[in-house]
């Protein structure tokens, strides 16, 4: 499980979540997405790094310029493992209901 800390922590920004809802439209350059998230270049780069060093964000470079994109790979990657090591677990698991009829409460 802790493999899929780093995808979580990823996308539990807003702004990240914002990047990653342009990038599903098209590929942006980070010039872009400054002007269209109205954040600071420090900032944006911030979360592309973290979006790419996840593996949920393709990177190019065309002179000065970076282009970002959706990493499908990536993101087949993780839902693959979600499907295998979460959802099918939990569909597996038979909890056991609580007795409410014998709980002393205090």
């Amino acid at each position: 499980m802790k493999y899929l800390l780093p995808y979580f922590k990823a996308l539990c920004d807003e702004n990240r979540l914002e990047i990653i809802k342009l990038l599903l439209e098209k590929e942006h350059c980070i010039c872009e997405l400054i002007e269209i998230l109205g954040l600071s270049q420090a900032t944006v780069s911030y979360h592309v790094k973290i979006l790419h060093n996840t593996g949920l964000v393709k990177l190019r470079y065309i002179g000065k310029s970076t282009y970002c994109s959706i990493d499908k790979e990536g993101f087949e990657q993780y839902a693959d493992y979600i499907n295998e090591r979460l959802f099918t677990t939990v569909a597996k698991s038979q909890p056991k209901e609580i007795d409410l009829d014998n709980i002393m409460c205090k």
